[in-house]
């Protein structure tokens, strides 16, 4: 097939998986089917992430292939170990001669493969992805399969990489939403105690400080405990700070 066309028929497939799905998990397995079918049939395609160290199988369109993953991991020597790490294209042509990861040829062997190839893709430093194809045909046909599998694999690794991005903005916005409730309380606590002192914000504030590094207990927890004192109620936080009902 044209090179051209054979790039154009991937993006329209991609974008295609891309709109049919909802969430990461199912966009990545959804990849992994569409490599499976497209690229060298009959095969079976496996997705690995490596992050910070650790190896995984993200998604999987056979368990042979799944299998035969958990070997190589288990060695940590293979064809998506080395991809993932040096986030190169790791070809095997031809599984009966081949003799680089003893262990992981002889699963893919016995699993009924005769070919292999990893795309790699990098997500983020510390974090990589590789597209893993396990074809039951020699050479050629898996050969002729790396554009559209580096382009798979470069989807998952954007995919992974949103995934995150989401992940950290939300611990981001929990640890934000924790500081503005333990201020709201805080400032509370300050108002009471220039009540009962008849002091300044800045004099109640040092009152409330003392008190918390003479009991060792965090700024947070006496203010808490003043207006419980006070109100017989816990604290509620300013409804700026309140979580909006779905």
């Amino acid at each position: 097939m044209d090179v051209t066309l054979e790039r154009a028929e991937a993006i329209t497939e991609l974008q295609s998986i891309l709109l049919s799905t909802s969430d990461i998990d199912d966009l990545v397995q959804a990849v992994a089917d569409a490599a499976a079918a497209r690229l060298a049939p009959p095969a079976e395609v496996t997705v690995t992430l490596r992050r910070h160290g650790r190896l995984g199988v993200v998604a999987s369109s056979g368990d042979r292939a799944r299998r035969c993953d958990e070997v190589e991991y288990a060695a940590d020597d293979g064809p998506c170990v080395e991809a993932v790490d040096s986030l190169t294209l790791v070809l095997s042509a031809d599984l009966t001669t081949e003799t680089r990861w003893p262990a992981w040829t002889q699963a893919a062997r016995e699993a009924g493969f005769r070919s292999a190839a990893a795309f790699p893709a990098e997500v983020e430093p510390g974090v990589s992805v590789a597209v893993n194809l396990y074809s039951e045909d020699p050479e050629g046909s898996i050969e002729a399969s790396t554009e559209r599998g580096t382009m798979y694999a470069g989807e998952v690794a954007r995919a992974v990489q949103l995934s995150l991005r989401v992940a950290r903005e939300a611990e981001t916005s929990q640890d934000l939403r924790a500081a503005l409730a333990s201020r709201s309380v805080i400032d509370q606590a300050v108002g009471v105690i220039m009540a009962q002192n008849r002091c300044s914000s800045d004099d109640a504030f040092a009152m409330l400080r003392s008190a918390s590094q003479h009991r060792n207990v965090k700024l947070r927890d006496v203010a808490t405990s003043i207006i419980e004192n006070l109100t017989g109620q816990a604290p509620t936080p300013s409804r700026s700070f309140v979580e909006r009902s779905s």
